[in-house]
């Protein structure tokens, strides 16, 4: 599965994308990967009833490590199992990283509104580092995230294997639909 090599655009992406097609149903898939994952103790699996969760175990967990979240779709027009996946940090980082960028957001737009309003009403200059501030700051978190993506990479790789492995017993190709 050549993770991200079509897509030039993933430059930026943190959470990187894949979809892939099956003739199989997907109750099949399912079991397949359920069953890899009984053997494997190398991975955790929830389920519930159209997804799979997949993670590390605790012993090798540490803040970075990644989450694979698979759904599967049916589609009866083409009798063809559709399995997009998707591979990020835990909820819990990925909500805490999106609260710092939308809250430096917020406060970039507002408060450079407000510093260039003071600016032109009555000259006063004294708010103006607020927009830099933000940029900077928003630079700098997403750098911390660049760095937390590259952290993770031995497990994602890891938890791309499993899924290939658990998959290469049926007819299963890389799609971009």
């Amino acid at each position: 599965m050549p993770f991200n090599k079509l897509d030039h655009t993933a430059i930026g992406k943190i959470k990187p994308r894949f979809k892939l097609e099956t003739p199989e149903s997907k109750e099949t898939v399912m079991k397949l990967i359920l069953d890899e994952a009984k053997k494997d103790d190398s991975v955790v699996v929830s389920t519930f009833t159209r997804f799979i969760k997949l993670r590390c175990p605790d012993k090798h967990l540490h803040y970075w490590s990644p989450v694979m979240n698979l759904t599967f779709d049916w589609d009866e027009y083409d009798k063809k199992t559709y399995i997009r996946g998707v591979i990020g940090p835990n909820e819990k980082v990925w909500s805490m990283f999106m609260f710092f960028y939308i809250g430096l957001i917020v406060i970039g737009m507002f408060g450079g509104i407000y510093s260039l309003s003071k600016w032109q009403v009555s000259g006063d200059t004294s708010l103006l580092w607020i927009g830099p501030l933000c940029l900077f700051l928003f630079g700098s978190i997403f750098t911390v995230a660049k760095f937390g993506k590259r952290k993770a990479h031995l497990q994602m790789l890891h938890l791309l294997r499993f899924l290939r492995r658990a998959v290469d017993p049926i007819e299963c190709v890389r799609t971009d639909k």
